[in-house]
Formats: structure tokens, C-alpha cells, sequence
């Protein structure tokens, strides 16, 4: 088995003493490697500044540090997308999107320990919020009735200073043997670890399996089982709305959805290279 391409992603999110976050998501992979850094308020989440950092890259680089001013105004939250792509065209690099948006999901999580700067008066109004809001979009907020553990009893806490939230991210390709290959995804965060695995024969998914080591509740895990309805399935080009719908959209799990759509990204930039 011999490792031929892998890309890594570190997500953090700190608060500052002085009213503000700092976010950035650090990008590395076999031939580039880049930042994204959000400065955002910490009530508004409004972002006051966003950097972009290109440390490597197998093209060359114009600018090693940018200031990327559409995102500037705008807010760090869920309605961030427009913005976001208004930045990769600014910045004529389509992986400012996955980079930038991590950094915002970052800070998204890390809401969970800025419970009275975002308005909330107590871990139950929070926890109300989410489930009004996410009701029905994963295993967990799909079985509230089965549920035996609060968002809250999961983490642990409602207070953090310094740290708030942090993300590591990993994909691997392995070839195994001619016309064989091996993809591996794994997710460890600050709520989360996750890990999907893929065999592929050429484009198409012999065996998929993954686990849920740790998880808000042990309902969650269920969705790792859905994986093998990716058997079969040649993956070239294949979209994430249709990846979600395999895995189960609201009764799966959004880690492992996303973790495959990174997996199955690498096979669109790489293997009609290796094959």
C-alpha cells in the first residue's frame, strides 16, 4: 500500500481580550498550502478583517498575503455563502471556498461558549434554539425522543476563555494495487471524531465503512451503518446533495457526509492523473 496524495486542515477559533475572535483554517496538502484568517466580533459576528495566506503552491503565487475585502461587513454565520463565493472569485482561487467556510463553521461551533455576547440567557435557551432550528437534519436532531444526552452534558461546559473551538481534518489516497485504491477521512474536533473509509476499484466503491468514536450521543453513531449504501456507486463527479441523500440526509450524520465529499474531492483533482 503506498500513500500518493493526502491533505490536512487544522480549524481554531480564540477570543481575544478585547471583544474579538480569531478564526483561521490552515490548509496543507502534497502541493499547496494556504491560510484563511476571519477577525470577528464577538457579538455581531460580524468579520471586521479577512486574510488570505498562500504559503505553497504547484502554480505561482502573485500575492503571498491578501486582504479579501467582500467578506469584510459580512456575516461569519449561515448566511455567509454569497460572500464566500464572492471571495474565491476575488481572489481567482476556488479553495478559498472550503476554507473560508470552515473558518466560519468554526465559529459557528464555537457559539456554544458565547452564550451572553450572542444573547442568550441560559444553556437551555441555547439548546432550544438549535433544536428548532436543526430539527430533522441529522441522527440526532431526527430522534429527540431517543436521545439521552443534552448538547450541554455532551460538552461539558458554557464557559471558555482562549480557546474555543478547534478542528482537525485529514484525507488520504492510498494505492493498494494497479486500478486500486484506498480513501481515508477523519474528523477530531473540539464535539466530534469521525472516520470513513473507502475501497475503490478504479471509481467505484467496493467496501465503505467508518465509525463514530465520539459523538453528542450514542444515537449518532447509528449513521456510520448507512456507508455501505455507497457500494456499487462510481463516485467521479458525484455532487454532495447526492451524497447526503445516500447517507441518509436527515437521519444521517453531516461529519460523515462531509468527510466523504472531501474523500471523493481528491479523486476529482488526482486520480485521472494516477490511473
Amino acid at each position: 500500500m503506498k500513500n500518493i496524495f493526502q491533505r490536512n486542515w487544522y480549524i481554531e477559533v480564540r477570543r481575544s481580550d478585547n471583544g474579538q475572535l480569531q478564526a483561521k483554517t490552515s490548509y496543507v496538502d502534497t502541493t499547496r498550502e494556504a491560510t484563511a484568517h476571519l477577525l470577528v466580533d464577538v457579538n455581531s459576528f460580524i468579520i471586521e478583517e479577512a486574510l488570505w495566506e498562500e504559503q505553497k503552491s504547484s502554480k505561482p503565487i502573485g500575492a503571498r498575503t491578501r486582504q479579501v475585502t467582500p467578506l469584510q461587513g459580512s456575516e461569519a454565520y449561515f448566511s455567509s455563502g454569497l460572500a464566500l463565493r464572492e471571495a474565491a472569485t476575488f481572489l481567482k482561487d476556488p479553495l478559498a471556498v472550503p476554507l473560508f467556510s470552515e473558518t466560519v463553521k468554526g465559529i459557528i461551533q464555537a457559539e456554544t461558549f458565547l452564550l451572553s455576547e450572542r444573547g442568550y440567557s441560559s444553556e437551555d435557551e441555547y439548546d432550544q434554539k438549535w433544536t428548532n432550528f436543526y430539527l430533522g437534519s441529522c441522527r440526532y436532531y431526527s430522534n429527540l425522543d431517543k436521545v439521552t444526552m443534552s448538547w450541554y452534558e455532551h460538552v461539558g461546559e458554557s464557559k471558555r476563555s482562549g480557546n474555543l473551538f478547534v478542528r482537525f481534518k485529514t484525507q488520504s489516497l492510498f494505492e493498494l494495487r494497479e486500478g486500486q485504491y484506498l480513501l481515508i477521512g477523519n474528523l477530531s474536533d473540539s464535539f466530534h471524531e469521525v472516520n470513513v473509509r473507502l475501497k475503490l476499484d478504479e471509481f467505484t466503491v467496493k467496501e465503505a465503512d467508518g465509525v463514530l468514536l465520539r459523538t453528542p450521543d450514542i444515537i449518532c453513531r447509528e449513521a456510520a451503518s448507512l456507508l455501505v449504501n455507497l457500494h456499487g456507486l462510481d463516485i467521479r463527479g458525484i455532487s454532495k446533495k447526492e451524497l447526503a441523500r445516500l447517507l441518509g440526509k436527515g437521519q444521517g450524520c453531516v461529519h460523515v457526509i462531509d468527510l466523504v465529499s472531501d474523500c471523493t474531492q481528491i479523486l476529482d483533482t488526482l486520480v485521472r492523473k494516477v490511473v
